[in-house]
């Protein structure tokens, strides 16, 4: 009894040193997810959006212009064509092909007006007061602490499909859904797990770490986030739009001038005596 006495009291501090690790890599590794949900849920659309509001406009209008000229310049060649075989043009034949060539380019015009579009709804969406977002925040950081799976990759599949559950909510800001949920949830306790599974989930933690850093940093190496002090920066959006402009006026004389050519060559006729 004696040694079995000094055994256990041996190996105490032992346990709850590894009791202690573990809560510190579970916490860090909480932290890490609350961050890369937030960076993909809430910062990428808002960043994406504020660019597409302010610069991304520009672009689906030089977009546009870029693809007149492409079609403008197909029709010229489609003409000069008939000129250069000294036969008369087919202006019905040609009128078939550029339509044709327009119809493909529209998917394009259409994917990007639709992300303009969303953009602005974003911008325009009712949002929460700042005491409900940092309460959405706090809510779902604690309900991913006790369901998310990357943290808890034995539970059940209840609990998996709560998590689903609550990410959506909180994608969606659906407070009181995540209110309910964090009334159901219980996190285990770290003093009842075994002794012996401690170093495994202190594996497992880590590995959880490693997986959440790394998907932090290939975000802040991708787009918006490698302009994400730049979008916030007014005189860094004014430079960029001045500079869009500048490209769409050039865009514009350039199919002013294409134009004009394209009308000329309309008026050819060929030449009987060849």
């Amino acid at each position: 009894m004696t040694t079995a006495t000094t055994q256990s009291i041996t190996l105490h501090p032992q346990v709850a040193a590894l009791q202690a690790q573990l809560k510190e890599l579970q916490e860090k590794s909480a932290r890490l997810f609350a961050k890369a949900e937030y960076m993909q849920f809430e910062e990428r659309p808002m960043l994406n959006s504020l660019y597409e509001a302010s610069v991304g406009i520009l672009l689906l209008e030089e977009f546009k212009l870029l693809i007149q000229i492409k079609l403008t310049q197909l029709e010229i060649n489609l003409t000069q064509a008939y000129i250069n075989h000294n036969a008369p043009i087919d202006h019905r034949r040609i009128s078939e092909q550029v339509k044709a060539a327009q119809q493909d380019y529209q998917a394009k015009i259409e994917q990007k007006e639709a992300e303009l579009k969303k953009a602005e709804d974003f911008l325009n969406a009712p949002c929460l007061s700042k005491v409900e977002t940092t309460e959405l925040r706090n809510l779902y950081r604690t309900i991913a602490k006790a369901l998310h799976p990357d943290l808890h990759p034995d539970q059940g599949r209840e609990e998996c499909d709560l998590f689903i559950k609550a990410a959506s909510a909180y994608r969606k800001g659906d407070i009181q859904t995540l209110r309910q949920i964090s009334i159901l949830i219980q996190t285990k306790n770290i003093q009842d797990i075994p002794g012996q599974d401690l170093l495994t989930l202190i594996e497992k933690a880590k590995e959880s770490i490693a997986i959440f850093q790394e998907r932090i940093d290939l975000m802040n190496a991708q787009f918006p986030f490698i302009y994400r002090d730049k979008i916030l920066d007014p005189q860094w959006i004014k430079e960029q739009q001045e500079a869009m402009k500048e490209r769409i006026t050039n865009a514009l004389n350039r199919l002013k001038e294409l134009k004009d050519y394209l009308m000329m060559l309309k008026l050819w006729n060929p030449d009987s005596s060849s």
